[in-house]
């Protein structure tokens, strides 16, 4: 059976990804738009907050691609290890 309860790990994903996006598309950003001090990697404060938000998610991203996020573990499915519960005869077995 597949895990139906999140981990900590998928719940901690999940959160920061939504307060990521949520950033990016709160419209209150815009009471910024003529704001150019202070300056983020030299560009207006409205580009450099989008580019460091945009950095930020494509690193939680990547971390969630690398802890296999939003995929079961080998162990925690049904059956056998290659997951349909089937088991491979190997060199020298049978199957009965």
């Amino acid at each position: 059976m597949t895990r139906r309860t999140p981990t900590p790990v998928t719940t901690t994903l999940w959160t920061l990804v939504i307060i990521g996006l949520a950033t990016l598309q709160f419209p209150g950003i815009l009471f910024y738009h003529d704001v150019t001090e202070p300056r983020i990697l030299g560009m207006p404060f409205i580009y450099g907050f989008n580019l460091v938000i945009w950095f930020a998610l494509c690193v939680v991203l990547f971390i969630a691609y690398k802890v296999h996020w939003g995929r079961p573990r080998p162990g925690e499915l049904d059956g056998g290890p290659d997951g349909n519960g089937d088991r491979d005869a190997g060199e020298g077995e049978s199957l009965r």
